[in-house]
């Protein structure tokens, strides 16, 4: 039997931190069907401590702003124009939110979104768009887990193989200079079905968790997934698990999510 000495060092022991990264496809299946409360119920059930969120859409722009247009003067409270499918998920669960929006057009918009239960600081976010065809962003917020600070960053990088590394050159260069130590995870759709990403920010001191872990990291198509899309990059963060998504979340985007064990060394 434990003594009560053990069981109090038991209990004041870190718990493993989960992260999950998630592209939501706008919210919607790969059929095209909405899957917004879907989504949220699956978000709700994994009880992570950090999600990455990409393609987080907004269900429409409000309507003072359609009606009246962006340079026409408000007399009226104007609704939140960042509200979004994140920041619902945020507040029907309790989490903290750090909102990164990419596209922001009177017909839609949507961003990156990095939710926590925990103590969540806004570090930043920053456009990364390659060309003027494809809006991508990064987005950086700090965590306050078990007495650490952790950097967490969500990027969706861009289709072509050019774009996406001078995009990950620019991460890199960014995470050397802002945030060179301490705890940190960079997640998101990152369309590297080459791997390029593995040996460049391995250069930085970064494993990525399915590569380190040894198992495929295959996340899209969802209904079959062939190719590894979606990253997870660590440094002060051992790799524990690389966790298989349920079946059911290959209805709900067309990618699937990728979620972490993580420990904090």
């Amino acid at each position: 039997m434990r003594n009560p000495e053990q069981l109090i060092r038991e209990s004041v022991q870190p718990k493993d931190f989960i992260a999950v990264s998630w592209n939501l496809h706008k919210g919607r299946t790969p059929l095209g069907f909405q899957a917004w409360q879907a989504m949220q119920r699956w978000v709700q059930s994994t009880h992570a401590d950090a999600y990455f969120l990409q393609e987080a859409m907004a269900r429409r722009m409000p309507s003072p702003v359609l009606s009246r247009g962006f340079g026409a003067p408000l007399h009226d409270p104007l609704d939140d124009v960042w509200h979004c499918q994140a920041t619902e998920i945020a507040e029907s669960l309790e989490l903290q939110i750090a909102l990164g929006p990419n596209v922001f057009k009177p017909s839609w918009r949507h961003g990156n979104a990095i939710l926590s239960p925990h103590p969540l600081d806004l570090s930043g976010r920053w456009d990364i768009s390659a060309h003027r065809f494809e809006k991508r962003g990064l987005l950086v917020a700090r965590a306050t887990f078990a007495g650490h600070s952790v950097t967490l960053l969500c990027a969706h990088l861009a289709l072509t193989r050019a774009a996406r590394l001078r995009q990950m050159n620019w991460i890199a260069h960014w995470i050397s200079k802002e945030a060179p130590q301490g705890p940190l995870v960079l997640a998101g759709d990152f369309n590297d079905w080459r791997n390029d990403s593995v040996p460049l920010f391995g250069e930085h001191g970064l494993y990525e968790v399915a590569t380190l872990l040894g198992e495929s990291g295959r996340t899209f198509p969802a209904f079959s997934p062939a190719l590894a899309l979606d990253k997870m990059f660590v440094r002060g963060m051992q790799p524990v698990e690389w966790i298989q998504p349920t079946q059911e979340t290959a209805w709900l985007s067309d990618h699937l999510p990728y979620m972490a064990r993580l420990r904090v060394e």
